[in-house]
């Protein structure tokens, strides 16, 4: 079990500021905190060690400007299904949790009906599920960021292995489709992908 970090009141003073401007310099955390700029550097670093501080780009929950699902799931295999999504562009994060419903999925789109097909098709349909809640985050109270995937790789199989042309939601027009095979029909990861054509005209 790793252990826990000890923090001295220099130390939580080092955070706090960072906290409140985390664009801060060096030089002016050490005038506040009456510690020498080499210090505090070491104290920087030994917090950015240990997982306390953490400079990630990414979407802002408290204002993400997308839609946010967020999936309670019961399931009996829950690494399987985080496998599932890994390469998913829709894909936030995923973490497993304690409790009755133990594994937790976040998802972003630009549109909420993208986000209920991969439920219904990719989660509410797998072996190992249970049983889901589904919830829209309205709001969050901090910010907190979380990494999401811009850049997509083309390839001709979707992370989950389905196929965009046999899915009723994408012929329908219920999904935006999949940015990394190019079956997308959405503007975040447009740049990414090549319209197909020929597809769009058989639909």
């Amino acid at each position: 079990m790793i252990g826990l970090i000890n923090l001295d009141a220099k130390d939580r003073a080092i955070l706090e500021i960072l906290k409140n401007n985390p664009d801060v310099s060096q030089n002016d955390i050490a005038k506040m905190v009456n510690l020498s700029q080499p210090s505090v550097g070491a104290r920087i670093k030994k917090l950015k060690d240990s997982g306390i501080i953490n400079h990630t780009y990414g979407i802002d929950l408290k204002n993400p400007g997308f839609f946010i699902l967020k999936v309670d799931i019961k399931c009996n295999r829950p690494e399987k299904l985080v496998k599932m999504f890994k390469g998913c562009p829709y894909f936030l994060n995923g973490f497993t949790v304690a409790g009755n419903y133990n594994l937790t999925l976040l998802f972003v789109g630009e549109e909420i009906f993208s986000l209920q097909a991969i439920v219904d098709q990719h989660v509410r349909t797998s072996p190992y599920v249970d049983d889901v809640e589904i919830g829209l985050m309205v709001s969050a109270e901090r910010s907190a960021v979380v990494p999401m995937r811009i850049k997509v790789k083309n390839s001709d199989n979707a992370p989950c292995n389905s196929d965009c042309r046999d899915c009723e939601y994408w012929k329908d027009k219920r999904c935006l489709g999949c940015p990394v095979t190019g079956h997308y029909r959405g503007k975040i990861w447009k740049d990414n992908t090549n319209p197909l054509k020929k597809l769009e005209s058989i639909i």
